[in-house]
């Protein structure tokens, strides 16, 4: 869940405080209650975090959509930095009602503004999904399974549907976007030179980290780019319980997960790997690699860019597994919310736009040119995705190849209040276990505190 990478530049104060004023409206309005006539000109508010390469890809999007609907405009504004500083512009607008028409969110983000301002500050998106009007259709998105074609909701990838409907309270709050995993970029050049071979398994992984270490002493042989996604994958891959949607939500603190951490500490130790939250100056993994002072990093496909680089070929591998038989990488990227703030048919509106971009084809469009991945089952059977993972050279390309065959694999954690915190909480118990800041127990202890409190 984190996870756009080089988070853009903090806008000032004074930005924010203009998105502020942009929301949807100033009361909450009845979900059920139409309003605005059959011609009249709606607008919808839309607020995200993407970068400028991306946000061209969305205004050829809003363009593309204006087409089919003139009467709705589409204003999308950037928030500061990152998701986190868009949940935090959002939980700041929930009490004074001037929350946008629809937002990117992660899920856990969602389930934060629902505490805030009650449950039903976010639609319940079933009401459009299930509606014979304004539900999905078959040329939005539909492919053949088993004989039998699926259209709607069923076209989605199972796992990234899936994340909009795993809250503590029935229904659907958000839907996906675009979605990103994680993959290794590894030193091709190098590899190629010494005949070394793909790890498949940490076991391999560890193995050839000390090979690497032999050969070239200077240099660390793993970089990983992030903290909590590292302690989460592993306690995914090996069966240990990290957090829950019910009962006691928080899990980690226990006996397998701290032997995880015991071992991976001694390999920290033997100069075997380094994560972002070890490096220091908030420097990711992927700069290192780039740098050739790593020659392996795992990181967000979403953040591809950021591996790219003209001083060695780069090549791209699924991340490594505890058990071959039980793969298991996690989902992350943005996926929008509707916010019941809005008017009626600002709502419908926005729901509107977002079957637009989420057609097969938007859906393709938008992640062949920025290293996510399509959201609909459908899309990676397009002409146009099977054409771009055909080729070779390219980085996306190469990513593509790798993440098309990991639909199977996907995971999502539980989402609660506090699901946040706990993601946060898992990075600093592997950042500050690994420099050695602070004791195995110390870290559990410190972090159950912080997620019990929060």
């Amino acid at each position: 869940m984190k996870n756009t990478k080089k988070a853009f530049a903090i806008l000032a104060f004074t930005t924010l405080m203009s998105l502020a004023s942009c929301g949807g409206g100033s009361k909450p309005v009845d979900p059920e209650k139409s309003e605005g006539g059959k011609d009249e000109k709606v607008t919808v508010n839309f607020w995200h975090c993407m970068g400028k390469s991306n946000q061209a890809l969305l205004d050829t999007l809003i363009k593309s959509f204006n087409a089919k609907e003139p009467n709705i405009e589409i204003k999308a504004s950037s928030a500061a930095g990152g998701y986190d500083d868009l949940k935090a512009l959002c939980l700041k607008n929930v009490s004074t009602h001037t929350l946008p028409t629809m937002a990117f969110c992660y899920p856990d983000h969602v389930a934060e503004y629902m505490a805030a301002g009650g449950e039903g500050v976010c639609v319940n998106l079933d009401t459009y999904i299930n509606s014979a009007d304004l539900g999905f259709k078959e040329e939005d998105g539909s492919h053949d399974e088993n004989g039998s074609k699926k259209t709607g909701k069923d076209d989605y990838v199972k796992a990234f549907w899936e994340e909009g409907c795993n809250y503590e309270k029935a229904g659907t709050y958000s839907v996906p976007f675009a979605k990103s995993t994680e993959a290794l970029f590894y030193n091709k050049t190098v590899f190629d030179e010494n005949g070394w071979t793909i790890p498949q398994t940490w076991e391999q992984m560890w193995a050839l980290c000390r090979e690497i270490k032999a050969t070239y002493p200077e240099i660390i042989p793993l970089g990983y780019d992030s903290d909590s996604n590292l302690f989460i994958t592993l306690s995914q891959q090996m069966g240990i319980p990290f957090t829950s949607k019910e009962g006691n939500h928080y899990l980690f603190d226990n006996a397998q997960s701290k032997a995880m951490m015991v071992d991976l500490k001694s390999k920290f130790d033997e100069g075997l790997f380094t994560t972002k939250g070890t490096v220091g100056n908030n420097t990711y993994t992927s700069t290192k690699f780039t740098s050739e002072e790593v020659l392996m990093s795992i990181g967000s496909t979403g953040g591809t860019t950021y591996n790219g680089t003209d001083n060695f070929e780069v090549g791209v591998a699924h991340i490594p597994y505890y058990d071959l038989t039980k793969p298991a990488v996690i989902s992350q990227g943005p996926s929008i919310c509707i916010f019941n703030d809005a008017k009626a048919v600002e709502r419908e509106a926005a729901w509107k736009f977002y079957k637009h971009i989420s057609t097969a084809e938007n859906s393709t469009y938008y992640a062949v040119s920025t290293g996510y991945q399509p959201v609909r089952t459908s899309s990676y059977e397009t002409d146009a995705y099977k054409s771009f993972v055909s080729q070779s050279g390219g980085l996306f390309n190469e990513v593509a190849k790798v993440s098309s065959n990991l639909l199977d694999s996907y995971f999502n954690s539980p989402v609660f209040v506090g699901s946040s915190v706990a993601r946060a909480e898992a990075g600093k118990i592997v950042s500050s276990i690994l420099l050695g800041t602070k004791t195995v127990d110390q870290a559990y202890n410190d972090a159950m505190t912080t997620c019990v409190n929060s």
